[in-house]
């Protein structure tokens, strides 16, 4: 699966702010918009990129809960994995390494979403081989999908139902350009102005934090995805965790309630790469002990 110089740049120009839209790509790229165009299209049809979405600031949105699921199962058990992201609220979901199979990451808004998981949860587990799973609570957000989560500059965002239905549109984007205000507005029943407004104040409050792409991250030389759970001095959690922000590999980085507190997933070339980046983050002087999952197959 190569790429051109383009194709690769359109990419990871998308990575980092998918709002550019054809013209900003053009722009930036010193191409036409009818070339840039084209190449999003045969970037889309080949399922290199797969779509767009936007990342959410959990800092600002009250989540009642945000875990982290790992569950043991047979490698045939196809229905346990299908069934667990027909689960509510699944935001990813891979194949690891190690003691368990699975590791999704779900967040709720409310007690009763929560209790709706638990329920589909131990349904699934009755007939599971194993019936083996762990809860593993986040506590707080780094950095998301390649972003620096800011520090909130006020409490919680009063996210209402309305604004909930457009992020929700705007986060699953299966589309070869990402919408635009005239699509949402059509797709909400609303006018445009109105769209445009509630996005802007998403914006300005923090809650949206970026407008990324859904791509085939092989296409960019990336071709390794790992979990790695870090130990560290219980005093320098916020400073180790900035600092790890600062690597590129470093995609999303999480603190947790475990002995291993901060939980980050990383993204490499190959297992020579990610030793590499392991050596230089051994160099930070609070982290203490790592452990490591290679990811084997991503769902979501």
């Amino acid at each position: 699966m190569r790429l051109d110089a383009l194709e690769e740049a359109v990419l990871n120009l998308l990575l980092k702010d998918s709002s550019l839209g054809v013209k900003g790509l053009a722009e930036r790229l010193d191409r036409s918009r009818n070339h840039i165009a084209k190449v999003i299209s045969r970037l889309f049809e080949r399922k290199i990129l797969r779509g767009y979405t936007v990342v959410l600031n959990p800092l600002k949105i009250l989540f009642d809960r945000s875990i982290f699921l790992f569950v043991k199962t047979n490698p045939h058990e196809y229905d346990i994995v299908e069934g667990l992201l027909g689960l509510p609220n699944v935001q990813s979901m891979d194949g690891i390494s190690g003691e368990y199979s699975l590791l999704g990451v779900y967040r709720f808004r409310s007690p009763l979403e929560f209790s709706s998981f638990l329920s589909g949860l131990d349904r699934l587990m009755v007939v599971s081989r194993f019936k083996k799973y762990r809860l593993v609570e986040i506590l707080t957000t780094f950095k998301e999908s390649g972003f620096i989560v800011p520090d909130p500059k006020t409490d919680y965002y009063p996210v209402s139902d309305f604004d909930w239905k457009l992020l929700s549109i705007l986060r699953h984007q299966v589309n070869p350009m990402p919408y635009s205000q005239s699509d949402l507005a059509k797709r909400l029943g609303v006018s445009q102005p109105v769209v445009s407004r509630r996005i802007s104040k998403l914006r300005s409050e923090d809650v949206i934090i970026g407008y990324t792409a859904k791509v085939d991250f092989s296409a960019i030389g990336l071709n390794a995805k790992f979990y790695l759970e870090i130990s560290v001095d219980p005093r320098a959690y916020l400073s180790v965790a900035e600092k790890l922000c600062e690597f590129d590999e470093v995609r999303s980085i999480y603190r947790t309630g475990e002995e291993y507190g901060l939980m980050a997933v990383v993204r490499t070339r190959d297992v020579k790469h990610y030793n590499q980046f392991l050596l230089k983050i051994f160099e930070i002087e609070d982290i203490i002990d790592t452990h490591s999952s290679v990811v084997f197959q991503e769902w979501v």
